[in-house]
């Protein structure tokens, strides 16, 4: 592996913390305010998350793929 692909590797890595965290951050959200939000607004926290698990898989295949 290149001192690039480590890099890019390192930054991926944060990528996907940071997105892990984005989407601990709302399911906790909904838990503390679910009954104060709406049908929709619930439905939009549940898709912004899937799409937030679909890209973390994504990055994963990604960095498996570089090595």
């Amino acid at each position: 592996m290149t001192e690039n692909n480590r890099s890019n590797k390192k930054i991926v890595e944060e990528i996907i913390e940071d997105t892990k965290e984005n989407m601990n951050t709302t399911t906790e959200f909904a838990r503390e305010h679910g009954q104060e939000l709406n049908k929709e607004e619930k439905q939009r926290i549940e898709e912004k998350n899937r799409h937030r698990n679909e890209s973390i898989e994504d990055m994963r295949r990604s960095i498996n793929e570089d090595q």
